[in-house]
């Protein structure tokens, strides 16, 4: 385990703010019914695919600051690789059922190892991916507790 200063507190409080439309909007749609389930679970999908947008932003942002660190193609891949999860949240959100919350939880998953992978370059401080795995957990816990919500009342209708 590699050894530094721990998360900023701000960083966590910041990050653990992040969380709150998501379990918001996990708890309206386990406690609501009927229209309101459908609204809790849409909010938590679409808050879902911005912040999936906004964590692809975070790797241009490290693959432009980084750039006279990494050779051409280490910057062209980060670069390429920022791209998709805008892409991919915003695809999440036409899927029916619980499928856009299978896909943004697999893209959440696929953007943990690349902040992982940004780690082991040395890109971002050496606590990034302790705190993008609380967060990562966090929301993926979301949106699957969710999705079964939204399956329970789509089911009993």
């Amino acid at each position: 385990m590699r050894q530094g200063p721990p998360i900023p507190p701000a960083v966590i409080w910041l990050g653990g703010t992040g969380l709150l439309p998501f379990v918001g909007g996990t708890a309206l749609a386990w406690i609501g019914g009927g229209q309101t389930v459908a609204t809790a679970s849409f909010a938590v999908l679409t808050y879902g695919a911005v912040i999936l947008s906004f964590l692809g932003g975070i790797v241009w942002g490290v693959g432009a600051a980084q750039m006279h660190r990494l050779d051409r193609e280490g910057s062209a891949e980060l670069f390429a690789l920022s791209v998709i999860p805008p892409l991919v949240g915003w695809s999440a959100l036409f899927l029916h059922g619980t499928h856009g919350f299978t896909l943004l939880s697999l893209a959440f998953l696929g953007q943990l190892a690349l902040d992982k992978r940004m780690r082991d370059m040395n890109l971002v401080p050496h606590w990034w991916l302790g705190l993008r795995l609380g967060l990562t957990t966090g929301v993926i816990l979301c949106l699957v507790l969710t999705a079964v919500a939204a399956g329970r009342v789509a089911v009993a209708m």
